[in-house]
C-alpha cells in the first residue's frame, strides 16, 4: 500500500496537489451521503406517511354520520280530530363488517408502506451519492495522471530535440515524441471532460449551497468488510432490506384497502329512534332496526379488483426478495473480486512497470534501446497508474455498497 501511495504522490494524484479552482465547492464523502438523505423525495415521502398517521389517529369510530329527519303536517279527517302532527327521527347506519376499524387498519398499512418506501429511497439516494462522489474522485485523479503524462511527454520531446541537435537522434525520433505528446494532450482533454460530467452527476444527487464547481475533499472512507457470519445473517434477513419491506407492505396495504372496500359496500345495520306528536296531542316514541337481506353479494366486484392487485403485489414482493438476495451475493463477490484486482495491481503490475521504465531509460541512455521502447514503457506505467485509480474506486464502491445494505437491513430490526 505504501508503494501505491508513493506512486500517487509522484504522479500528483492526491487531492492536496490539485490546483485550487476559483469558487470551488469542496465536498467530503460524508457530507455527500448526508445531503442525499435530505432529498425532496425522501422528505415528502416522510411527510406523506405522517399525514396518513394523523388521519388514522383522527379517524372516527363510525364510518357514517347520523341522519336527522324532521316531519310536519296536519290531520284533516275526521273533522273533530283535525290538528297539527310532527316528529323527529334519528337514524345511524353501522357497518356489520367493521368498516371504521378496517379504515383505520388501511390507513395504518398505507402509512407503514410510505415510511418503508422513504427508507428505500434513502438507501437509493445514498448509494447514488456515494457512487457519484467516488466517480468524481476517480475523474479528478485520472485528470492528474493525464496531466503528469503530458508534462513527462513534453520533457521527453525537449530531451529528444536536444539529442537531435547534437546528432545523437534523428528528426524521426522528434516526430514520434511529438505525436505521443499530442496524444497525451488529447487524453488530458478527455479526462477534463470526464471531470465536468462527474461534477454534474454529483450535483444532481446532492444540493450544495452557493455557487462553484464541486471538488471532492477528504479521503475515500475506509470501510470494514463484513465478516462471513455477518454476511450470512444479511442473507437470512434479506426481507428487512428497505426495497423488499416496501414491496411487502404495499401488498399488505392493498389487501387492507380491499377489506375496507368490501366493508364500505357490504351489509349495514341501521338503528333508529323517532319521537312524534299527533293531532290529539299524544306523544309517541319508537325505535327501529333495519337489516338488509343478503340476497346479492354487493361489493364483490370492487373487492375482487383490489384483492387481485394485492396478490399481484405479493408476487412482486417475492420477486424483489429474490432479486435483493442476488444483489447481496453479487455485492459480496464484488468486494472479494475488486480486492484481488487491487492487490494484483499494487503488488504485481505497478512494480513491474516501474522496473521496465528504469531498464528502458538506462538502455536508451546507453544506446541499446529505441525511443519507442522508452515511450512504450512509460505509457505502460501511466496506464497502470490509471488502473490503480480505477481499482481503488471499484474496491471502495464494492465495500460501501455492501455495508450500506447491511446497515439498512439492521436499521429495520
Amino acid at each position: 500500500m505504501h508503494r501505491v501511495l508513493r506512486l500517487l504522490v509522484l504522479l500528483g494524484l492526491t487531492a492536496a496537489t490539485t490546483p485550487a479552482v476559483a469558487q470551488e465547492a469542496r465536498l467530503t464523502f460524508a457530507d455527500a451521503v448526508a445531503a442525499a438523505g435530505h432529498n425532496p423525495r425522501v422528505a415528502l415521502g416522510r411527510r406523506a406517511s405522517v399525514t396518513l398517521q394523523h388521519a388514522r389517529a383522527g379517524s372516527p369510530w363510525l364510518d357514517a354520520n347520523p341522519v336527522v329527519t324532521l316531519s310536519a303536517g296536519g290531520r284533516l279527517a275526521p273533522s273533530q280530530e283535525r290538528g297539527f302532527e310532527g316528529g323527529v327521527a334519528v337514524t345511524q347506519s353501522i357497518s356489520v363488517e367493521g368498516g371504521s376499524g378496517l379504515r383505520r387498519d388501511a390507513l395504518g398499512a398505507e402509512a407503514r408502506w410510505l415510511d418503508a418506501e422513504a427508507d428505500a429511497e434513502v438507501l437509493v439516494r445514498r448509494l447514488a451519492a456515494a457512487s457519484a462522489w467516488l466517480a468524481l474522485r476517480d475523474a479528478e485523479q485520472q485528470r492528474a495522471v493525464t496531466g503528469r503524462a503530458v508534462e513527462n511527454e513534453a520533457d521527453f520531446v525537449r530531451l529528444v530535440t536536444r539529442l537531435t541537435a547534437a546528432g545523437e537522434r534523428t528528426t524521426g525520433d522528434v516526430a514520434v515524441a511529438t505525436a505521443r505528446l499530442e496524444e497525451a494532450r488529447l487524453r488530458d482533454r478527455m479526462a477534463e471532460g470526464a471531470v465536468a460530467d462527474a461534477r454534474g452527476l454529483l450535483a444532481a444527487e446532492v444540493s450544495v449551497p452557493g455557487r462553484g464547481a464541486l471538488v471532492t475533499d477528504g479521503p475515500v472512507p475506509a470501510v470494514a468488510v463484513p465478516t462471513a457470519a455477518e454476511l450470512r445473517r444479511l442473507l437470512e434477513d434479506v426481507a428487512l432490506l428497505p426495497s423488499v419491506r416496501a414491496r411487502a407492505l404495499l401488498a399488505r396495504a392493498e389487501a387492507a384497502r380491499a377489506q375496507e372496500e368490501r366493508a364500505q359496500r357490504g351489509s349495514r345495520i341501521t338503528l333508529g329512534l323517532e319521537a312524534r306528536r299527533d293531532a290529539l296531542s299524544a306523544g309517541i316514541v319508537q325505535a327501529s332496526v333495519a337489516l338488509p337481506l343478503p340476497i346479492f353479494a354487493v361489493g364483490d366486484r370492487e373487492f375482487a379488483a383490489r384483492h387481485a392487485a394485492a396478490l399481484r403485489m405479493e408476487g412482486e414482493a417475492a420477486d424483489e426478495r429474490v432479486r435483493a438476495r442476488a444483489r447481496v451475493l453479487v455485492a459480496a463477490h464484488e468486494v472479494e473480486h475488486t480486492g484481488e484486482v487491487f492487490e494484483a495491481l499494487q503488488a504485481g503490475l505497478i512494480p513491474a512497470c516501474e522496473r521496465a521504465v528504469a531498464v528502458r531509460e538506462r538502455q536508451f541512455a546507453a544506446g541499446e534501446a529505441t525511443l519507442l521502447d522508452v515511450l512504450d514503457a512509460r505509457r505502460g506505467l501511466f496506464d497502470a497508474s490509471a488502473r490503480v485509480v480505477r481499482a481503488t474506486r471499484d474496491r471502495a464502491w464494492a465495500r460501501i455498497a455492501l455495508v450500506f445494505m447491511r446497515r439498512a437491513a439492521r436499521g429495520a430490526e
